[in-house]
């Protein structure tokens, strides 16, 4: 494999991310549940467009850097107010400049895209915060455990933008029983913090394909307070 795995950079931070495009990558290693799933993210929005991700070729660059398999993330906005994470390398894939962010399994990785309101780990080193004053998206369970949208994409509803978002809830069609969608303004600001948590996020997506982060799931302690 030609790629250096590990969280060895310098933190990066991020402000004024709410709305603004992304794209990442994930490099497959191995067969099997197993295998893992080692992510790249987007090194610096400043240089991504809505359809950066198109660039990138999964099957060639798979033999470029002699992993097993490349799948391509794209097409996604952030919606977070700021950033902080550290990462290690950042790798040019086609000319789009990626951070390596974190790692899941292969089998997770999978599920999450392909399963909706399915949760999974991931492992990286990260700080979302949102800001007091400003709108959240929140997925409830029945047992208290809240899902904050971390990232919408048009890929499947391209009329969702920032200010639709509220709108979400009625077109959810497949949410599990008890499951509630709310949209509702912070009085604090919210942060979610892996470091309190030994590096671990818990993560799904709803059949949007819009992608939450939890908040009081199992023993998981990266949220600051529920909200």
């Amino acid at each position: 494999m030609k790629l250096r795995i590990g969280m060895h950079g310098d933190r990066r931070v991020t402000k004024n991310t709410r709305g603004r495009p992304f794209c990442g990558l994930g490099a497959f290693v191995g067969t099997g549940p197993t295998a893992r799933a080692h992510v790249y993210t987007a090194a610096n929005l400043d240089e991504i467009m809505p359809d950066s991700h198109k660039r990138m070729d999964p099957v060639r660059l798979a033999r470029q850097f002699e992993v097993d398999m490349c799948a391509v993330n794209g097409g996604r906005y952030w919606l977070m107010d700021e950033t902080d994470v550290q990462g290690g390398d950042v790798v040019n894939f086609d000319g789009v400049n990626l951070l390596y962010g974190g790692e899941m399994t292969e089998a997770e990785m999978l599920e999450q895209m392909a399963k909706p309101y399915s949760p999974n780990l991931i492992y990286r080193n990260s700080k979302w915060t949102w800001h007091a004053g400003k709108p959240v998206h929140l997925l409830r369970e029945p047992n208290g455990t809240v899902w904050v949208m971390q990232e919408f994409t048009q890929d499947v509803d391209p009329s969702l933008s920032l200010d639709t978002l509220h709108q979400v809830g009625s077109k959810l069609k497949s949410l599990p029983k008890g499951w509630t969608f709310e949209t509702k303004t912070l009085t604090q600001e919210l942060s979610l913090d892996t470091s309190r948590c030994d590096g671990w996020a818990a993560i799904l997506r709803d059949e949007l394909h819009c992608t939450y982060q939890g908040c009081g799931y199992g023993a998981d302690t990266s949220a600051n307070y529920v909200p």
